[in-house]
């Protein structure tokens, strides 16, 4: 503010009604100004709304009818950011055996930028079983048909899952997917990003789980005639002729 009169100048800024007029800080927000003077005035500004913004301010100046007005024009943008690819492809992923693929987050704006990693569509139960689990003890109830209840597992598991970046700067995200469910899959990984919204960016995630095909070489085993309380013993043999891993257990008999 410059005094361009011959009498001191006591000014004290309007208060703005505004929502974005809240967002702006003044120091000094008043003061005297001598005859000739100039009073600089620091403004910050922090913003949660989005878009462009023209926002006006009033400083009243004793004595005058007419108050000082300050017109601040500007555009809020968010973080501009992207992966280092366009999907994450798992391919046919068998039963219960975990597939990890990576992808890369980069932050391309001047600021830095936090933001959260999740997969809608994903279950909300507890984490999937991995064969190496499941074959510690076939009581696991991943083994059998419907016994996980209603609530499906959570299958991806996002790492990490939260954090920050800074400006210009990149992070390695890693997504691994251990499937109990036999389905496709077409979900997505979205990129929330605090202060700004949710589902910002997409990243698409796609596969299907299948349970490969074991078969008993000799399915029929002839013990014949045994000795009472005698033990026999006979080699059993499971064959695997699909690309894809198989987890087998015996069951209760």
């Amino acid at each position: 503010l410059f005094n361009k009169g011959a009498i001191d100048a006591l000014f004290n800024l309007v208060p703005s009604a505004t929502a974005l007029g809240s967002c702006f800080t003044f120091h000094p927000q008043e003061g005297i100004i001598l005859p000739d003077c100039l009073q600089v005035i620091q403004i910050s500004f922090s913003s949660t709304i989005l878009g462009q913004f023209t926002e006006e301010f009033r400083f009243s100046v004793n004595g005058s009818p007419e108050p000082v007005t300050l017109t601040i024009r500007g555009c809020v943008v968010g973080p501009t950011f992207h992966f280092n690819v366009p999907s994450l492809r798992f391919g046919d992923v068998s039963f219960g055996f975990p597939r990890t693929l990576s992808c890369r987050l980069t932050n391309t704006s001047l600021v830095s930028m936090t933001f959260n990693l999740r997969v809608p569509g994903d279950g909300l139960g507890e984490p999937s079983v991995t064969s190496f689990v499941q074959i510690s003890g076939n009581t696991c109830p991943s083994w059998r048909r419907g016994a996980q209840g209603h609530v499906e597992p959570t299958e991806f598991t996002i790492t990490p899952c939260r954090g920050t970046i800074r400006s210009q700067g990149f992070l390695d995200i890693q997504v691994t997917l251990c499937s109990n469910t036999v389905k496709r899959y077409e979900l997505a990984l979205v990129v929330d990003v605090d202060g700004v919204g949710k589902e910002v960016l997409a990243l698409l995630l796609t596969g299907r789980c299948v349970v490969p095909p074991l078969r008993v070489l000799n399915p029929v085993m002839t013990f014949g005639r045994c000795f009472i309380k005698f033990p026999y013993q006979q080699m059993l043999t499971l064959v695997n002729d699909s690309d894809l891993p198989g987890c087998y257990g015996v069951l209760p008999q």
